[in-house]
């Protein structure tokens, strides 16, 4: 029993999710009664709730819920859960009334906000879930994860300047993850702020050795700038100022054609000869 006790704690220490594993340990203590004397019984309770809604077994959810709200039927922690379980069964309405509800209470509860953002976002109302997620941001704004969302909501608008401001927010909060940097190098891309694009994509480069998408941004800046440059003889409004000089941008272009032949000739012959076509081209 202690182990099982011990290996549950270890996944809510983890924050792990791992709704299968963690009703396999607590079968054999929900089936003996052995949780309801530790010191840890509602926090296991709660842990294998949202693991039973994770697996669908919705009448042990119920049950444990049964249990929470005699115990605390006061909570706002308990309720979040009476807002999923209403989830889970098909009754987003009444979920949503919940989760505005607890934040009509407390403002600035984290759980019931994301409980929220989810659920209007699976609706459809994007917008609505904008909304929401920024008013989230404007009390939690060292929460990288919810400037990530927001991104990629305005992103599904359309909306790429917000989503660049996002992203920026993202990269200020973790400026060592390549990832953030090379989303951020593809948006400046789509939003031909190339100078800023290439440079995004040379981060990528440093912190990520090898790293595919980075070389191929840099060699598709790199082309997409000389072209505008032979162009702007006759248009000067195609003129890049703040873009490096030619012969620059030449050796970006053949140390990105370089890096690219050499990771694909580990692929199969027929991804290397795609590849060397395009590159050739």
């Amino acid at each position: 029993m202690s182990s099982s006790l011990h290996l549950l704690a270890d996944i809510r220490q983890s924050s792990e999710r791992r709704p299968f594993s963690v009703l396999q340990l607590a079968e054999p203590l929900l089936n003996t009664n052995s949780v309801s004397a530790t010191d840890d019984a509602y926090l296991v309770y709660e842990q294998v709730f949202i693991s039973a809604i994770d697996e669908r077994q919705i009448e042990l959810a119920k049950a444990l819920l049964l249990l929470l709200r005699k115990r605390f039927p006061a909570s706002l922690r308990v309720k979040r859960l009476y807002g999923m379980i209403n989830e889970a069964v098909g009754h987003p309405d009444e979920a949503q009334s919940i989760y505005t509800e607890m934040l009509a209470t407390d403002p600035t509860n984290v759980l019931a906000s994301k409980r929220l953002i989810a659920l209007l976002k699976a609706a459809g109302h994007t917008e609505e879930a904008v909304a929401q997620l920024a008013a989230y941001l404007d009390t939690h704004s060292n929460d990288f994860e919810a400037w990530l969302e927001l991104a990629h909501l305005y992103m599904r608008n359309h909306r790429l300047a917000q989503a660049a401001f996002c992203l920026e927010e993202v990269i200020l909060q973790q400026p060592a993850n390549h990832y953030f940097h090379l989303c951020y190098a593809e948006l400046c891309y789509s939003m031909g702020r190339l100078d800023l694009a290439l440079k995004e994509y040379l981060r990528v480069v440093e912190l990520s050795t090898d790293n595919l998408r980075a070389f191929y941004g840099v060699k598709l800046v790199a082309d997409r700038i000389r072209e505008l440059r032979a162009r702007s003889k006759k248009d000067p409004a195609l003129c890049i100022d703040d873009a490096p000089q030619p012969a620059t941008l030449d050796r970006l272009a053949q140390l990105a054609t370089e890096r690219l032949v050499a990771i694909y000739s580990r692929a199969n012959q027929v991804t290397k000869t795609t590849a060397e076509l395009w590159l050739s081209s």
